[in-house]
C-alpha cells in the first residue's frame, strides 16, 4: 500500500466541490523516473530552484573534476547520491512547490495505486468525512521580563552566583 498527499488548490479558485475535483494526489514513494532522469525530471516538474542548484553543483563537480584532478568515480557517487535523494524526496518539493503558490493540504489518502486513492478521496471529502486543517496562528511575541533575567551559571553577569 501507498501513501498519497492531497492538496487542493488556493482559496478563490472555485467552490469546494471544483477544489475537490481540482485535487492533486501526490505519491510518497521512490521515484524511478526522478533516479534515472534527474535533470530532466526536475525540468519536467517545473522545479526551477532545484534545477539551478542542480546545475550549480554539476558543475562545481566538473571544474573540481578538470582543475583539481577529481577522480571520476567521485563524480558518479555524488550524481548518485543526488539522484537517490530526489527520488526519495522529489515528491515532497513538489508539495512544498504546490503550498508557496497557495496549494493546501487536504488528506493523505492509503490505496494500491492512484485510481483507489482519487476513488477514496473523492468518497471521502464529497461525503464531507474530511476535517478542515486548522488555520496556522503566528507564535506569541515573546515577552522579556520587567527585571533582571534569571541567570544559570557562572558568568560575569551573575554578580558573584
Amino acid at each position: 500500500m501507498a501513501f498519497y498527499t492531497v492538496m487542493i488548490p488556493p482559496p478563490g479558485s472555485g467552490g469546494p466541490r471544483d477544489e475537490i475535483e481540482q485535487a492533486r494526489l501526490l505519491p510518497e514513494s521512490f521515484s524511478w523516473s526522478a533516479f534515472a532522469l534527474t535533470g530532466l525530471w526536475l525540468l519536467g516538474k517545473r522545479l526551477w530552484l532545484a534545477t539551478f542548484l542542480f546545475v550549480l553543483v554539476w558543475g562545481a563537480l566538473l571544474y573540481a573534476q578538470n582543475r583539481f584532478g577529481l577522480a571520476g568515480g567521485a563524480v558518479l557517487l555524488a550524481h548518485v547520491t543526488i539522484a537517490l535523494f530526489l527520488s526519495l524526496e522529489g515528491q515532497n518539493l513538489i508539495v512544498r512547490k504546490l503550498a508557496r503558490q497557495g496549494w493546501r493540504f487536504a488528506d493523505v489518502v492509503e490505496a494500491r495505486g492512484l485510481p483507489e486513492a482519487e476513488r477514496r478521496y473523492f468518497e471521502r471529502a464529497l461525503a464531507g468525512e474530511t476535517v478542515p486543517m486548522r488555520p496556522v496562528l503566528p507564535m506569541p511575541a515573546r515577552q522579556q521580563p520587567a527585571g533582571p533575567a534569571p541567570i544559570i551559571g557562572l558568568f560575569p553577569e551573575a554578580r558573584g552566583r
